[in-house]
């Protein structure tokens, strides 16, 4: 090469390496552009009918691909079942898939996937849940109504299935996030609530389950006064009420009129500390929350703002004081986690021990920053702008719309609801937030959970002077 083009290389290279760092500063000293205007975006149109047996089906078409989802939802949630039997629900749902008079579950799981389809059953908190997702073309096929109607319970699967949950059980509560999890709720709600115990059992009310308690569980709570099916995807209203009556219209099961559920949280009139042991343990899982959240408060969408504001997005507040500023932790955040009768909201995130009394302070102090300072509009708007954009992008498959439906129909919000929800939030000010922070939120009544190793733990945060600090076991029971 000629040296004197070798020079010019060499002088042009060195220009973009030297001017580089400056178009980085400018960069960062630039605001960035305003939002735009808020896009159009049309929710589906949501109809609803019912069976002459009282099923209620909602449809929600969507004719972008020919696929169908199908959920059918029982009120037959962990909710619903007595403390002593704790984890019956979720056994039964989980049962479900595993025969029928004609099949067994291996026959049901062959028989799907020569179809194409994805079907499950399980129960939650909330419902009881059996989901089918298929091409339109074999979808009534999938819908597998007998394993709902007319499930065999095989007593072999029942062992099987037990001896699942008792190990998912283990591996959770092997976890310092899971011991957390299970001491805050334990903590926030009375133990007359549901939620205060978790949904899929403990060891010592799973393992005297019997076959009985599922047969009568299911013949008890199934019927379809008591469900929902939730059609979303390319089916015509005639479709979709043909695809009704064939799979359900011939179930005939009754059950009584059941009372709303009641989650009664523990009263509190000041901070508590919980700590869990878990020896040995390179992190800390913490939590910072309360109860007392329901979705049907006039105050939810105000409510949703604000925990975007304060965990709920990667540049939040408490992502950004954990992870970013002070290095604590991979990841925070905050949930509003809504349930009939009474929900929570919470701070949570993992942190090296070493630091896990400082990232308390933090996780505190912007508890009581968000409840108590105004959220400049700057900041709000950022956070609505991030809601209000990613909704659409989050409905646009039938699984996230059947998600965000199922979502209405387990708190009893209005199945049309989501047709004005950007545009209410758009319009939330910080005075909305201020008000529904100021109304709900307690900083100085807060239960403040840790699970760690408590050689290494307990001393920095008793110096820190949180709140009444008590040790549990991995049980929930409090031990001193």
């Amino acid at each position: 090469m000629p040296c004197h083009l070798h020079s010019r290389r060499a002088f042009a290279l060195g220009v973009g390496v030297l001017s580089f760092p400056a178009r980085v500063a400018l960069a960062q000293t630039v605001s960035p552009p305003p939002a735009g205007a808020l896009r159009p975006y049309v929710f589906p149109a949501v109809e609803e009918f019912r069976l002459g047996n009282g099923l209620r089906v909602i449809l929600v078409q969507k004719h972008t691909l020919p696929v169908v989802e199908g959920r059918l939802l029982l009120d037959a949630g962990a909710m619903r079942e007595p403390a002593a039997k704790n984890g019956l629900a979720a056994l039964t749902g989980s049962l479900l898939s595993e025969g029928t008079g004609g099949m067994t579950g291996a026959e049901i799981a062959r028989a799907m996937d020569a179809l194409g389809a994805q079907y499950s059953t399980f129960a939650n908190f909330s419902a009881a849940n059996i989901d089918v997702v298929a091409l339109k073309t074999v979808f009534p096929l999938a819908l597998a109504a007998k394993t709902v109607i007319a499930p065999s319970f095989p007593v072999g699967e029942l062992s099987r299935v037990k001896n699942q949950s008792l190990a998912a059980y283990q591996q959770v509560h092997a976890r310092t996030a899971g011991l957390a999890s299970d001491a805050f709720i334990r903590a926030a709600f009375d133990s007359v609530a549901p939620f205060s115990r978790p949904a899929s059992g403990t060891p010592s009310t799973i393992g005297p389950l019997t076959r009985d308690d599922v047969i009568n569980w299911h013949r008890t709570m199934y019927a379809p006064s008591a469900a929902t099916l939730l059609l979303v995807g390319a089916l015509t209203p005639a479709e979709a009420r043909s695809i009704a009556h064939q799979a359900y219209g011939g179930w005939t099961a009754t059950r009584a009129a059941l009372v709303p559920v009641e989650n009664p949280i523990r009263p509190s009139s000041a901070t508590r500390v919980i700590l869990v042991d878990r020896p040995g343990s390179v992190q800390s899982s913490i939590i910072v929350g309360q109860a007392g959240f329901r979705a049907t408060d006039p105050d939810y969408l105000n409510m949703v703002a604000l925990n975007y504001v304060l965990g709920g997005g990667f540049s939040s507040r408490i992502n950004l004081n954990l992870r970013e500023k002070h290095g604590y932790s991979y990841g925070a955040g905050s949930t509003l986690d809504l349930r009939p009768g009474s929900g929570a909201f919470r701070i949570s995130s993992d942190v090296r021990t070493s630091a896990t009394d400082s990232a308390l302070v933090e996780a505190i102090n912007e508890y009581r920053r968000v409840a108590s300072e105004p959220v400049p509009a700057q900041e709000l708007q950022g956070a609505v702008n991030n809601l209000v954009s990613s909704f659409p992008n989050g409905v646009q498959t039938v699984q996230g719309l059947t998600g965000r439906i199922q979502q209405l129909i387990v708190w009893g919000l209005p199945v049309n609801f989501y047709a004005t929800y950007r545009e209410k939030l758009a319009v939330i000010t910080p005075e909305d937030v201020r008000s529904a922070a100021a109304n709900r939120l307690t900083p100085n009544n807060v239960i403040v959970v840790v699970a760690g190793d408590l050689s290494k733990i307990e001393a920095p945060i008793r110096a820190r002077s949180f709140g009444t600090v008590e040790v549990w076991d991995s049980n929930g029971n409090k031990v001193r």
